[in-house]
């Protein structure tokens, strides 16, 4: 080979590998372009996605608009939005895909909500189906032990801010701890009880503890469980307080003929609560809780850091909680009307059953046992059903179909005269009494804002249950009117409580239909603070840009080929599953 030739070839290599480092370089730079774009692209994505989430949860907790355009267009929409059905598919009825989401700490969460409002119910049915008995021992009527369960109604509503405000800002497992560790104590005291004055005392004290369980129990079992499957959920939540009956009744007829039938039936009764303190104990805060308050308290202290913020006192705490009222009180003032409608076709119902079927009709106590066991067997059934229909209806027609059919029901259950007929059409109307009650734990929750959830959905709930709590009464009073029987020195012997029920229970059930149709719902709506979505959306879009910058640094690095949408199911997962420390995260959210 010619000297000429060989230089040729140098220079004809030394062009081509020139051509090559041009190439390789040019196709970096194409791909970091690329990925320069796609984060672009992603994080612009992640913005409009946390705008439009921001927006609409700001929309739903925003102060009521009550201008005359507005009230016009919402009156208006009242019949539009109840037939405007989430879904027309049958097989939303079939709740076992959403349920297979659900994860082993969240039916734990669950069941110990469940558990709770179930014990929560024993304590106080015990009272009820024992009155007769603790009457007896304490020598005194049995007008005054039901006045003590009218005491354990008033200060619902105490325990019912108490608790609220104790779990809405600082915890969701310790103010259920104390719940029921105040049923535990109160449970043994009453079996200790010597006067009629003692026996008061310990059931206020049961009072508190069972206006705070609610709020308690009702965010520990659905806010951690996925959306599809908080409808069967509430419903099945809801049950609780129909298997609180049951068990006292059972119970009751288990001890009845011991030595102490009244006090060994709250002796037990401890048990429950004791179980589910020791169950509480060996689990953490829920995620949902968690992420809130570690939202709030990155955003406390940025402000601080901004000098916005000086801390705030007891006062200024209250202050927060009146101007939280003052924001929902349109609401709130709703949720209370609702519920005690709820209220007044529960214990209207069901409160002078017993009472009807032994002083109006005569019947022995094992058939009291069985009518009063196959009522509340149908009270659990229907608030499952109804809890899983209500995906298919929405949460206002579901009430309000359960509220025609109660109507529709009354007649043979308290008119009807035979067991037969009582069993069966009290099953059915118990079905749907407590089936429209399982639409309230998720209709209360998607009602209220995240931040005072425990506490507006607990007050409501207990201030309804205040407004009804004269029920029982008026009842009996309007039956003095309606005389059945007379001795032959013409004292009245026997009333007739069958068709006081049967009006008082119709008319409750119109008055149901009407707020319910009135009122709003917010179906599936989003359940965390616009703190928490931001948070969110910003952790995404964080991890993205990580991720995608390890991918470029590998590209120049090595030179290979790195895919620009770098494990991205990953980096759109919820920041509840994320491990990384979220200090910096938090400091650079707010920053921004």
């Amino acid at each position: 080979m010619s000297s000429t030739q060989f230089t040729n070839n140098i220079n004809d290599s030394s062009d081509f590998q020139t051509t090559a480092n041009e190439q390789t370089v040019s196709s970096q730079n194409s791909e970091i372009t690329q990925q320069h774009s796609f984060i672009d692209e992603a994080n612009t994505k992640n913005l409009k996605e946390k705008s439009e989430e921001t927006r609409i949860v700001a929309d739903y907790d925003a102060p009521p608009d009550l201008s005359i355009k507005n009230i016009r267009h919402y009156f208006a929409t009242r019949f539009t939005t109840l037939i405007d059905l989430p879904d027309t598919d049958i097989k939303t009825l079939n709740p076992i895909p959403e349920l297979r989401k659900m994860n082993f700490i969240q039916w734990n969460y669950f069941f110990l909500g469940l558990a709770a409002w179930a014990s929560a119910s024993f304590d106080f049915f015990c009272t009820s189906t024992a009155g007769t008995k603790i009457a007896a021992a304490l020598g005194v009527s049995t007008q005054k032990i039901t006045w003590g369960l009218s005491v354990v109604l008033m200060l619902r509503s105490a325990g019912a801010v108490i608790f609220g405000v104790w779990t809405d800002n600082y915890s969701r497992k310790w103010p259920f701890i104390v719940c029921n560790l105040i049923f535990a104590g109160v449970q043994i005291g009453t079996g200790f009880v010597k006067t009629y004055h003692q026996f008061l005392a310990v059931r206020a004290v049961s009072g508190i503890a069972m206006g705070g369980v609610y709020g308690c129990a009702a965010a520990t079992a659905l806010e951690d469980a996925p959306p599809g499957a908080r409808s069967f959920l509430s419903g099945f939540f809801f049950t609780g307080y129909a298997w609180g009956l049951m068990l006292a009744m059972i119970f009751y007829r288990a001890f009845e003929y011991t030595s102490k039938p009244w006090q060994a039936l709250f002796w037990f009764s401890t048990s429950m609560p004791v179980i589910i303190i020791l169950w509480r104990l060996c689990l953490p805060e829920t995620k949902f809780f968690t992420e809130l308050i570690k939202a709030k308290k990155e955003h406390q202290a940025q402000l601080i850091k901004q000098g916005k913020y000086n801390g705030k006192n007891f006062k200024d705490k209250l202050i927060s909680f009146e101007q939280k009222f003052r924001i929902h009180w349109l609401r709130f003032i709703y949720c209370i009307l609702l519920l005690a409608g709820f209220n007044y076709l529960t214990h209207g119902s069901q409160d002078l059953l017993t009472t009807m079927v032994r002083s109006q009709l005569g019947f022995s106590e094992n058939a009291i046992t069985v009518i009063v066991s196959i009522y509340s067997l149908g009270g659990v059934v229907g608030s499952i059903f109804v809890g899983q229909m209500m995906e298919l209806t929405g949460r206002r027609l579901a009430i309000i179909i359960c509220a025609i059919i109660a109507g529709a029901l009354v007649y043979p259950t308290y008119m009807l005269k035979t067991e037969a007929s009582i069993m069966a059409s009290g099953f059915f109307l118990n079905f749907v009494v407590m089936g429209a009650w399982g639409v309230i734990p998720q209709h209360l929750n998607e009602l209220c804002p995240a931040d005072a959830r425990a506490l507006l959905s607990g007050l409501s709930y207990q201030l309804g249950n205040l407004a009804a709590s004269a029920s029982a009464t008026i009842e009996t009073e309007i039956s003095n009117s309606f005389p059945l029987e007379y001795n032959s020195a013409g004292k009245i012997t026997k009333y007739n409580y069958g068709k006081v029920m049967t009006v008082f229970t119709g008319a409750v059930s119109i008055y149901l239909l009407c707020i319910t149709f009135v009122g709003p719902e917010f179906f599936h709506r989003d359940l965390r603070s616009t703190e928490m979505i931001e948070l969110e959306q910003f952790m995404k879009s964080e991890d993205l840009e990580e991720t995608t910058t390890s991918g470029l640094a590998a590209t120049l690095t090595n030179g290979t080929d790195q895919d620009p949408n770098i494990d991205i199911e990953k980096n759109n997962s919820s920041p509840y599953n994320t491990k990384k420390n979220s200090k910096n995260i938090f400091k650079k959210f707010f920053q921004k």
